[in-house]
C-alpha cells in the first residue's frame, strides 16, 4: 500500500467509526420523542432497550412514559415507573418460563405489581404448562385490584387451573364476583362463594352480609 493510500486510509478510520455507531445505535421510538423531552425519552428508551436485550416486551414500557406524560407527571417519575414496570416483565418472564408469550409476560408484569406474589405465577404455569396463562392472569390482578385479597384470589384461580376451568367461565367468575361486590357482598366471601359454583351456569348471588338468607 502506497504512503498516499494508507495516509487516506487512516484518515477514513475516525468517519467509518463513527457511522458504525449510528447504525448500531437504534433510533429513540418516535412517540417517546414527541411526548418526552430529549434528557426523558434518552433515558427511558435505556431501558427500554435494556429490557428487550433481555427477551421482555417492551411496548407496555412505552406505554407506561406515555401514561406519565399525559398525567404531567415529573421526569424522574416517569423513568422510575418505567424501571419499575420493566423489573415487573423480567420477574414475569422468570416466574412463567422462557416460551411464555409476550401477552402473558405484559399481564404477568401486572398481576405482580398489583401485588400477587411471584410463587403464584410459578404455580399458575405449573397447573396449566401447555395452555396460554393470559385470561387466568388477568383475572387474578382484576380481582385483586377489586380488593379481594392476595390470598383468596390466588387460591381461586390455581384451583380454577388446578380443575380445568375453561377461559370463559374464569371471566364470568370475575364478572360475577364484581357484580357481587358493587352490591355490597365483601370481596373475599364473593369469590370464595362463587369460586364454589363454577361451572354450575347461573347460580344464585351469594348474600349480602346482614340480609336475609
Amino acid at each position: 500500500m502506497s504512503r498516499i493510500a494508507r495516509a487516506v486510509a487512516l484518515l477514513a478510520l475516525p468517519a467509518l467509526a463513527w457511522l458504525a455507531t449510528a447504525v448500531s445505535a437504534a433510533p429513540i421510538d418516535k412517540r417517546l420523542a414527541e411526548r418526552l423531552d430529549p434528557a426523558t425519552a434518552e433515558e427511558v428508551w435505556k431501558v427500554v432497550e435494556a429490557a428487550g436485550a433481555q427477551g421482555v416486551p417492551t411496548d407496555p414500557l412505552i406505554v407506561t412514559a406515555l401514561e406519565g406524560a399525559s398525567k404531567h407527571a415529573r421526569p424522574e417519575r416517569i423513568v422510575a415507573a418505567v424501571r419499575e414496570r420493566s423489573a415487573a416483565l423480567l420477574a414475569a418472564k422468570e416466574a412463567l418460563g422462557p416460551e411464555s408469550t409476550a401477552g402473558e409476560i405484559t399481564a404477568g408484569a401486572g398481576a405482580l405489581m398489583s401485588g400477587v406474589p411471584r410463587d403464584t405465577l410459578v404455580r399458575l404455569r405449573q397447573e396449566r404448562p401447555r395452555g396460554s396463562l393470559l385470561v387466568p392472569l388477568v383475572v387474578l390482578a382484576d380481582l385483586v385490584t377489586r380488593q379481594v385479597p392476595v390470598g383468596t384470589a390466588s387460591m381461586a384461580v390455581l384451583h380454577a387451573s388446578r380443575i380445568g376451568t375453561h377461559d370463559a367461565d374464569l371471566l364470568r367468575l370475575r364478572s360475577r364476583v364484581e357484580g357481587d361486590i358493587r352490591r355490597g357482598v365483601s370481596p373475599a366471601a364473593a369469590t370464595i362463594a362463587r369460586l364454589q359454583t363454577l361451572g354450575l351456569g347461573d347460580a344464585p348471588a351469594p348474600p349480602v352480609r346482614g340480609s336475609p338468607r
